[in-house]
């Protein structure tokens, strides 16, 4: 038996308003089409539905039968279609992001595309400021989820770590020190390091490697920007050892990307508000992040 989805629906409205006519305007369909659609119901199933007479109709009782099983087929349906239409206003909604200045420029924006695809009705909004002030902005509860370098517990936060990468040695493509493979402290003891700002967590990590080494080294410039570091090393200012969303986007650009050793983690961690629940669209977008940090190269 092939049953067709709209031929019981015709069988459903009939019996519900006791006339073809008013069952087509239920359905948005003429009068002839729905007696046609129960005609062809009663013709697959071989059971009589309705008692035809003067123009007047009346169900069977194989029809009020029926009916009880149809009744419970719908009842299903409209319990999928409020569930979908839950899931549509869940997809809606907005979502604030803060982050600090690297992933904001060089990773966030291939994550924040992808989401738009899978989440097109959420607004999103995206504020690029100091990772201190990522913090403050989740535990103020302006921010749904911040991304930047952050020690691992804060007031008022929840935390959690992100693919790790590591700092990256960038120079000037005709710098001698780009013939090797990895760089190491000793081999910039005296050169011009230009530096990121030293309220950063990185900054902190590059100076107790250089340190550990025992070498004297010369911190030329120092800048919050790591972009504007890669800037100054391609027009052969110096050296850097700096976060790897930024170095990569700069790559070609002036500069060469060298591994640093030993390893500098550069550790982006996501930022929550603290005793908030998270919201599908949020725990969305951070695997979407997690994803694309997953493929950047070392």
């Amino acid at each position: 038996m092939r049953l067709n989805h709209r031929q019981v629906e015709a069988f459903r409205a009939v019996f519900q308003t006791g006339s073809m006519t008013a069952a087509g305007a239920l359905m948005g369909v003429t009068q002839p089409a729905v007696s046609r659609l129960v005609r062809d119901f009663e013709a697959e199933i071989k059971i009589p539905l309705f008692d035809r007479k003067g123009g007047r109709i009346s169900a069977t009782p194989d029809a009020v039968a029926l009916y009880q099983e149809v009744q419970r087929s719908f009842h299903g349906l409209d319990r999928v279609a409020r569930a979908a239409a839950e899931l549509g206003r869940r997809r809606g909604g907005e979502l604030r992001i803060a982050a600090s200045v690297a992933p904001s420029f060089f990773c966030l924006p291939q994550v924040i595309a992808r989401y738009r695809a899978a989440w097109p009705n959420v607004r999103l909004s995206l504020r690029t400021c100091s990772s201190p002030e990522v913090l403050d902005l989740a535990a103020t509860q302006q921010c749904d989820v911040g991304v930047a370098v952050v020690p691992a517990e804060g007031p008022g936060v929840e935390i959690e770590l992100l693919p790790v990468q590591n700092a990256v040695c960038i120079l000037p493509e005709t710098h001698p020190l780009a013939e090797r493979r990895v760089i190491r402290p000793g081999h910039l003891a005296g050169l011009p390091l230009l530096m990121i700002s030293d309220y950063s967590l990185l900054h902190h990590g590059v100076i107790q490697r250089l340190e550990a080494a025992g070498i004297s080294f010369d911190i030329v410039f120092e800048s919050s920007f790591s972009a504007t570091i890669c800037a100054l090393v391609a027009e052969g200012l110096g050296l850097s050892i700096l976060d790897p969303l930024t170095a990569h986007a700069y790559e070609g650009r002036g500069i060469v990307i060298r591994r640093f050793e030993p390893a500098v983690p550069y550790e982006l961690k996501v930022v929550y508000p603290a005793h908030q629940p998270r919201a599908e669209r949020a725990l969305s977008f951070v695997e979407l992040l997690r994803g694309t940090l997953k493929t950047l190269r070392p």
